[in-house]
């Protein structure tokens, strides 16, 4: 079962989730996220946040105040794992709004590995070494951005590599594209977030 955090961010942002959701899926609302949900006719498995930006507290949320350590993204994914409901956490609506906020909710993923933040145009991923297949599916395009200094090689991509030292801030590992329908990742050493974007 798939776990959906549906965040607060602009809706422009948020894929279409009437058709983006599973019948079988956990679907959380946190904080302004419950309006996302409910603007495509859906209802809320949970809801969590302080709840300022929504301004009314949901019956039966997990409610924590305003005044806090974590965001209620945080907070939502750390009460998915105490659940037990980690094994696929897909984050939407965590992007587009405060560029504070959005590049925090992408950092989080490196505290969250089994999380991924998806958006209408890309799905954003956090890797520690190891190797990986990735599917092309409707992406067209295959970024990495290294977190650390890293050492990467591609395969099944248009710009292939062979243990290529990644800098931290270089612009080599960005808009790769499949060419096969998977593509192997290994990371030798280091830590990369990677996108898969769709085509413009």
């Amino acid at each position: 079962m798939r776990t959906i955090l549906v965040c607060a961010g602009p809706q422009e942002e948020v894929p279409d989730l009437r058709t983006f959701c599973q019948t079988d899926d956990f679907i959380v609302g946190v904080d302004g996220g419950v309006q996302t949900i409910e603007s495509f006719g859906l209802t809320c498995d949970m809801t969590i946040g302080d709840f300022d930006s929504l301004g009314y507290v949901p019956e039966g949320a997990i409610v924590h105040p305003a005044e806090k350590d974590e965001t209620d993204l945080e907070l939502a994914l750390r009460t998915m794992l105490e659940m037990e409901r980690g094994e696929e956490i897909i984050i939407v609506g965590a992007t587009g709004g405060r560029l504070d906020m959005t590049v925090q909710n992408v950092y989080l993923l490196k505290q969250y590995p089994e999380a991924r933040l998806v958006t209408k145009r890309e799905e954003v991923r956090y890797l520690a070494a190891g190797t990986y297949s990735v599917e092309a599916g409707s992406y067209h395009y295959l970024s990495f951005i290294p977190l650390v200094p890293s050492i990467l090689s591609l395969s099944g991509v248009k710009y292939p590599l062979d243990k290529h030292p990644v800098p931290v801030g270089g612009s080599l590992t960005v808009s790769n594209e499949w060419s096969a329908s998977e593509a192997k990742v290994e990371l030798h050493h280091g830590e990369l977030l990677m996108m898969r974007t769709l085509k413009e």
